[in-house]
Order: C-alpha cells, then structure tokens, then sequence
C-alpha cells in the first residue's frame, strides 16, 4: 500500500488516544514505582539505620571506654609519683627525716594514719627500722591523694621486699594485733597485687572486686618501686573505688533496650545492675562473639538472636566495655516509615488521576488550534518543494508551528541564496582554472626541455628540471651559449602565484638572457635587469635569481648572487655548499649594487644549483628537508652524470616528503665541467 493509501488518522483523533494513553501508563508506572520506592527507601532506610546504628554504637563504647581509661589514667599517675616519690626517698635519704610508723590501733579507727604491718613473726622491727622510718615521709604524700578523691581512695600502702609494710587508710580498728602480739602480720607476698606489679615491672590494674566492708566495687593500682641501686625493692597500691566511675560508664539512658557491662581481665562479666530480671548471662551470647571480649577487641557484632554487641577495649585495667540493643529496636523507625510512606504514595495517585483528566481536557482543546495551521503549512511546502521559492508559509502565531513555518521561509530563501552564489562560485572555479592553465602553459614552455642542449660541445655537460607545485608559481631555470667559449646558467624563483607570476617570470628571463652578451660582468647584467624591472613593476613581485658564466677555455666561473639559494659545488670527489655574500632581489629596489664573484672550476668539477622548493620540501609532521639532508644526498650521489644527480636527488625529496602536498615549484640544475676548450 502507498503510503498516501493508508488510511487518514486526524491529528486530533492521535493526541486523544496519545493523552489516554498516557494516563492508563501514568497509572500504572505510578503504581510500580510507589510500590519499588517504597520497597527501596524500606530497604535504604533499613541499611542506613544499621549502619548509623553501628557507628553509633562503635563511637558509644569507644567514648565509654576512653572516659574509663581517662579516670583510670588519673589513678595510674598518682600511683605513678608516689614510686618515683618512694624511690626518691631511697637515693636521698639525708634529705628527709625519719617518722616513726606505729602499728595499729583501735584509738585510730575511722581516722586516717600511717601504720605498720609484718609479713610474719619471723621479721623484726629493728632489722629495718630506718627504712621503715624513712617510709614514714609517704604520709604528706598519701594524704593530699585521698582528700582530693572524696574518698574514692580508700586505702594506700606499701610492701617491702624486706617483709614490712605501711599503710595509709582509716581501718586501724578493723587491723590490730591479736593478744599477747606487739605487732600485726600479713603475708603480702602472695596478694595480687604484690604478685602483679613485680612480675609486669610497671603500673597494673587488679580485677574488680567486692569490697569487705560492704561499700561496693573495688580496684587496686600497683606499681614496683625501686631502691637506690635500682633494685626491686618493693610496690605501692591503693584501693579504688569505683562503683561512681563503673556506674558513669556502663549507665544508659534507656536501660530496658541499651544494656552496658563490662568485661574483666578474666572474662567474667561484671554489670551494676542488679535486677535479677533484667539481668545478663555471658554465657547468652553466641561463642564467636564472646571471643572477641576475651581478645580485647573494638567493634561491633550481631548475634544470632538479633543482637548488636559493640565492645571497647579499657586499656589500663584489661577491660572491654560492652553495649547491647536489640535490632528490632533499631529497625522500629523504618517499619513507621514504611507505613507513612505508603499512605503518601495512595494520596499521590489519586492526586494523579485528577491531573490526568483535566490534562486530557485541555489536550482536546489544544488539538483543536493545531490542525489548522499544520494543514496551511503542508499546502505551502508543497508548493515551495515543486520549485516556487519565492512562495512564503503563513505564520499564524509564535510558537513551535510558527517557528517551523518561519524556519521554512528561512530554507528557502538560503536556498535561493545558495543556487545563486554556487552558479557565481562554479563560474568563478572555471576562470580561475583557465587562468591557472594558461600559467602553466607559460611556465613550462619557457623552460629549455631538450638534453643534451648542446650535444657538439664535450667540454660540459647541463641537465635541469622543475617540478611545479598544484599552483603555478614562478621557478624558472635558462641555460645558453654567451659566445663560443663562454656558457651561462640561470637559476630564478618569482614571488607570487599564478598568471602574473608567470608573466613576470617570462620577463625576467627574457632581460637576463638578453643582457648576458659577451664582454659585460654578470654584475652589471643584474645591475641593468634590476632597474628594469621596477619599472613595470605593478604586481610588486620580485624575484630570486643566480647567474653564473663560465669560461671554458680557463675554468674561470664568474657569478652574481641576488637573494638566492648558494651552490654546491663537486670538487675532488666531494659536494660543498659555496658560501657567497647574497645582494638584494630583482625588481626589489631600483639602482641597486651587485657585485660578481669568480671561482676557478678544473675539469670533472660541478656546479648544482637549486631553488628553495628543495630545502623546504615538508614532510606530514612539518619537517623540512633542509641543507644539511641535501648535502648528505649531494655526496651519497657522488661523482655521477648530471642528469643523475638531479633525478636522485628528486627522488629522496620525493621519498621525506611522502605523501604530504607539495606547495613550492622544485627546481634543480647541474653543470658538469668535462674538459678546458682549446683555442
């Protein structure tokens, strides 16, 4: 069927069902993708949560454990000073006096005071009563310590390796000798927390534990200390109380869903709270998990049952803090979320449904204003495309329709711009073509072609060539007899392109070759040419131009140089570029000086010479094939035919330049000295 033979479906009939169309896919991707968002910003918000939950709890336990470690660190430095303040004692006893250290008593009971105790009966006082005494100074230590801790130091003291120990607390009532005994005794040696700070050699922390006199959670700090040739001499420790600092620590705002406890050294789980029912067995949470606490690692885990677990190392004393919170705590957001979001996507499709169908409503009546001004502009393309340009489309009002009717009055007026100015480029093309042919016409039947010119004459031998470039420009090389025993040679290059260049071209020729006669110095030819030249100059063209007369009788080669390219010349078995002071260019500047130069040529010697479209050959990359390049294919070339040299040498040009255009004329010519004429 022809595509006019399918049957007319009116534009307002198309955008109708397009609109309901619309509606019924509106509908329905609503639909879907309420149901995917909702479904994604469940799972987005799900992820996030966990994730924020976990950095939460990670960020939590560390500031937890980071606060316990600081309050511990507090302790560790007190008990810190106190042996470098014992150890002092040692190394300067004369700067301290004695103080006698009693041993317990009732009368001190509740009162803070220094007193002694032995290991056992097998120790005596007066075996190390100095040092006791000395150990007396530690009270004016000792008693700014535990003021400033509002009695969270209960107890400081000091065990001997000599078997005595001084005690600084308030419990001489709770500790005094037994009857018929002057002296109260405890075998120290084998505590923790002797045991402890000998072995490690440095400040530690005993596990926590509960106090005898029933007022809560207690921890020891030990440090060794050392005598005045840095032996072991003993350890100073305090008892801490910490219920306050382990209550800070693990208390949660929200106890019935954030639970904290801490871990000891041991691995016994120690928690403030006391509530049987809300109480937490350490053996209720999955092995891997436990394994983690016992390695005093940081992070945080879940556990089979559905519980994030975060622990934190507590350095100073070997603890891990512990938080826990269930995950359907965490994820309860997400389910409102979910709820509200649903509820938001039911409202926007109806929201939708009403839009649709005022849409729908107005694409009726906007159909309605569209088909008119379509059917007007069909008739007038119609006729444009038959061939009337100058019939315009009818613009009924600014909007898309109109653009496209303004557009195809735009079209067809280029067009009947283009048609005109591509008729006057193609006439254009055809003149400057025919120009271009009538120049390279001229040029080439200027130039000498018939080798050897002068095939009588065995004294020398001349060859040249040259290769024009797509536009002719105006190279030219000449080549004649001056009289019987003189020969002249002309290399040239016009400035310029095309049909006055070549015109140029042939006058410059011409007056060379007319004014070289016998008798008269290249100099003064040039010198004559010059001024002629700028005379009828009207293109101001200029041109390059070497003239060179050689005797053929003496080898005496005299020359005149204006503005172009040296030779080279081949004289015993190698090609040398003959450096000559240049003049000024032909048709340059009227009475201008020139001034000959001579050189003496034996036979077998060359002369080559060139124009600039050889040494600014360019290759694809821009590069030229330059002097140097030249000179290396001059002497691989050798002592050779002339018509030899020119045309290898052509060829390696043709070889760098590749396949890059040629945009200068290529001009060569070689004079071979064979023999001297004999008169």
């Amino acid at each position: 069927m022809a595509e006019t033979d399918k049957p007319r479906k009116p534009i307002q009939q198309k955008i109708l069902r397009i609109a309901m169309r619309i509606a019924i896919l509106a509908l329905l991707i609503t639909s879907m993708v309420g149901t995917f968002t909702m479904l994604r910003i469940k799972m987005l918000a799900k992820n996030g949560l966990l994730k924020q939950t976990e950095m939460a709890l990670t960020e939590t336990s560390l500031q937890r454990s980071m606060y316990a470690e600081s309050e511990l660190k507090k302790f560790s430095g007190d008990i810190t000073h106190f042996a470098s303040y014992i150890h002092d004692l040692y190394l300067h006893p004369e700067n301290y006096r004695p103080h006698p250290v009693l041993v317990p008593s009732a009368e001190n009971g509740g009162i803070y005071a220094l007193q002694r105790t032995l290991v056992s009966k097998d120790y005596k006082v007066s075996d190390f009563k100095d040092e006791l005494y000395l150990l007396g100074n530690l009270e004016q230590v000792y008693s700014p310590v535990i003021k400033a801790s509002n009695e969270t130091i209960v107890s400081i003291y000091v065990g001997t390796e000599k078997g005595f120990m001084v005690a600084y607390d308030a419990s001489s009532d709770t500790a005094v000798p037994e009857e018929g005994e002057t002296e109260c005794y405890y075998n120290y040696f084998d505590a923790t927390w002797y045991k402890l700070a000998k072995e490690k050699g440095k400040v530690c922390f005993t596990d926590v534990y509960e106090d005898s006199f029933k007022r809560g959670l207690m921890i020891s700090c030990a440090a060794p200390f050392y005598d005045a040739s840095d032996k072991f001499a003993g350890v100073v420790c305090m008892d801490i109380l910490i219920s306050d600092l382990y209550k800070t620590t693990v208390a949660m705002d929200n106890e019935s869903q954030i639970k904290a406890f801490i871990v000891d050294r041991k691995g016994n789980l120690i928690s403030a709270n006391t509530d049987n029912k809300n109480k937490i067995d350490i053996n209720d949470i999955d092995e891997s998990i436990r394994s983690k606490f016992y390695e005093k690692e940081n992070g945080v885990s879940l556990s089979s049952n559905g519980v994030y677990y975060a622990y934190a190392l507590i350095e100073s004393a070997g603890w891990e803090f512990i938080l826990s919170v269930p995950r359907e705590v965490v994820l309860e957001p997400v389910q409102s979320m979910s709820r509200s979001v649903f509820s938001a996507m039911i409202m926007f499709a109806l929201i939708l449904v009403v839009i649709i169908v005022i849409v729908s409503m107005r694409i009726r009546m906007f159909s309605l204003t569209i088909t008119h001004p379509l059917e007007a502009l069909v008739k007038d393309v119609k006729v444009i495309s038959e061939g009337n340009l100058d019939r315009r489309a009818r613009v009924f009002e600014n909007d898309e329709i109109g653009d496209v009717a303004s557009g195809v009055n735009a079209m067809s007026l280029a067009l009947k711009k283009y048609i005109a100015d591509l008729t006057a480029a193609t006439a254009e093309k055809e003149r400057i073509g025919a120009e271009l042919s009538v120049a390279t016409h001229i040029q080439s039947s200027m130039l000498p072609i018939i080798f050897p010119p002068f095939p009588e004459r065995d004294e020398i031998d001349i060859y040249a060539s040259m290769t024009p470039a797509k536009e002719v420009g105006g190279d030219f090389y000449d080549f004649f007899m001056v009289d019987e025993r003189h020969i002249a040679i002309v290399v040239a290059d016009v400035s310029g392109k095309g049909v006055p260049a070549a015109l140029f071209m042939v006058i410059g020729k011409t007056l060379i070759k007319d004014h070289t006669v016998p008798g008269v110095d290249p100099a003064e030819v040039f010198m004559t040419v010059n001024n002629l030249l700028c005379e009828s100059n009207g293109e101001d063209l200029f041109i390059t131009a070497f003239l060179g007369v050689l005797d053929m009788v003496t080898g005496e080669f005299r020359y005149v140089n204006a503005g172009h390219e040296p030779p080279y010349i081949f004289h015993d078995g190698k090609y040398t570029m003959h450096k000559i002071p240049s003049a000024f260019v032909l048709a340059g500047m009227e009475n201008m000086k020139y001034k000959s130069g001579i050189i003496t040529l034996e036979p077998g010697d060359k002369i080559f010479q060139y124009t600039d479209g050889v040494t600014e050959a360019t290759d694809a990359n821009n590069k030229l094939y330059g002097e140097d390049r030249l000179n290396v294919t001059l002497n691989n070339i050798g002592d050779k035919y002339v018509k030899d040299v020119v045309d290898e040498v052509k060829i390696d040009i043709d070889q760098f330049v590749g396949d890059a255009p040629q945009f200068d004329d290529i001009t060569m010519l070689c004079l071979a000295f064979k023999k001297r004429m004999e008169i």
